[in-house]
């Protein structure tokens, strides 16, 4: 292994305090901040990797989809089931047995998810849809969609999350782009289509959702959280309009749609604006394809200690995702002894322990870079590296411990080059795997 940092030292021992606590024992009254603080301190080996989808599509985001043709047609090979019109969202079956193909309902969607290996998995259909008007506490599809996600709230082996696509299609008032809120009780729409409302409040601007999105209670058990969607360099007002309660919510960042569409540099900016956001990867999926595709495995890795939903949503709502393009990397780091995602107590000094596994078979595709990335120090919209070390590529499982001495940074993060990602003798722009930040507190 070759090293080149700022200053490395050897690996530093981790707190001796553990934190023995349950997810549904977590549960008390009041107890959730406490809990929180307390999970991100604990042992790196506590923490095990699930994996997920964060933004998918039912049949109940009736206008476009695998199963349309057109607007009033299905497609030709969807096989519709009996009684459903193409032009009519009022004839949709509600029964899971009536899909067997294409598209189908919230629990057709979880079903194929868990029997594919998935951990978790967060239905998000477009709250403009037809189905979802009028906008409501007690509408039909969205009582539907919470009651199919509570079918798997005992389940040991998976988790059924709820949420919806928020969906700002103009610039005007606020900025354009679409945020998904996972694990929410009630909804609101944004649809802005033809500069006409679908309904009385449909204009919303999105400074008065991240409004609403302090305040939405959690659909049962657990957190809220929310995800910017396929973001573009200056969406969202160009990424104005936050403040600390704002930022506490929208904590994850779409930095790959169907391991396409890399978002980096949209990432960066978010960060440099002050979004403390770590990135995700998603489907968006429209239909079963990509759950079905034994290429596309699930795009959102997390770390948590345990698979329940209270477990689950608190990873997301701490920012503990990572995102990679090798299928079954394993990245799990600290910082002064705080877990990824973490916002450290204020310090100069940055004592890092990073352990990154790959799959024992796939020897083309070892850990050969891990750089350790924070903001730029003359305020430009980048990154610099601080420290790198570089490995020869013969270990399923390496370590690296290096102390940073930085009194200005905001955040760090980890890019991390595989085997793969050298053409050439020369390392590609783009890594395979991003971590979650930390932030510094400064």
């Amino acid at each position: 292994m070759k090293l080149k940092s700022l200053s490395i030292f050897k690996t530093f021992l981790l707190s001796l305090v553990l934190f023995n606590c349950s997810g549904r024992a977590e549960q008390a009254e009041g107890d959730f901040e406490n809990v929180a603080v307390n999970e991100q301190k604990r042992e790196l080996s506590e923490f095990k990797v699930y994996r997920g989808n964060t933004h998918g599509h039912t049949i109940f985001t009736w206008g476009h989809g695998w199963h349309r043709g057109s607007e009033t047609t299905f497609d030709p090979n969807y096989n519709v089931p009996e009684g459903m019109d193409a032009a009519d969202h009022t004839t949709i079956s509600m029964n899971p047995a009536d899909y067997t193909n294409q598209q189908g309902l919230p629990a057709n969607h979880y079903e194929r998810a868990k029997a594919n290996g998935y951990d978790f998995y967060v239905t998000t259909d477009h709250s403009q849809e037809p189905t979802l008007q009028p906008v409501s506490i007690d509408n039909t599809f969205w009582q539907t969609t919470l009651k199919h996600a509570r079918t798997y709230d005992n389940d040991p082996d998976f988790v059924a999350l709820a949420g919806i696509e928020f969906s700002r299609n103009t610039p005007d008032n606020g900025g354009n782009g679409h945020i998904n809120p996972i694990n929410i009780a009630e909804y609101v729409n944004a649809d802005h289509r033809d500069g006409t409302p679908a309904w009385p409040e449909a204009n919303w601007s999105i400074p008065q959702f991240y409004d609403w999105l302090k305040t939405v209670e959690p659909n049962g058990e657990g957190y809220v959280a929310a995800s910017f969607n396929h973001p573009g360099i200056n969406q969202y007002d160009d990424w104005a309009n936050l403040d600390e309660d704002i930022v506490d919510k929208i904590t994850m960042f779409e930095l790959h749609t169907n391991y396409r569409g890399f978002r980096f540099k949209p990432f960066i900016r978010a960060l440099n604006k002050g979004w403390k956001v770590s990135p995700v990867g998603a489907h968006d999926n429209h239909g079963f394809g990509p759950i079905d595709g034994a290429d596309q495995p699930p795009p959102t890795l997390l770390l948590a200690p345990e698979l329940t939903k209270v477990a689950i949503t608190r990873a997301m709502s701490q920012r503990r995702t990572y995102v990679s393009w090798i299928e079954g990397t394993e990245l799990r780091y600290s910082v002064n002894d705080f877990i990824m995602g973490s916002t450290l107590d204020r310090a100069d000094t940055y004592k890092f322990q990073i352990e990154i596994k790959t799959p024992k078979s796939d020897t083309g595709n070892r850990i050969r870079r891990i750089q350790i990335l924070r903001n730029h120090p003359d305020g430009e919209d980048d990154v610099v590296v601080v420290a790198e070390a570089e490995f020869d590529g013969d270990m399923d499982e390496v370590k690296w411990s290096p102390t940073i001495e930085d009194p200005t940074a905001k955040y760090f993060l980890l890019s991390v080059h595989h085997g793969t990602d050298i053409t050439d003798g020369e390392y590609n722009n783009r890594a395979s795997t991003y971590s979650g930040p930390v932030w510094t507190g400064k």
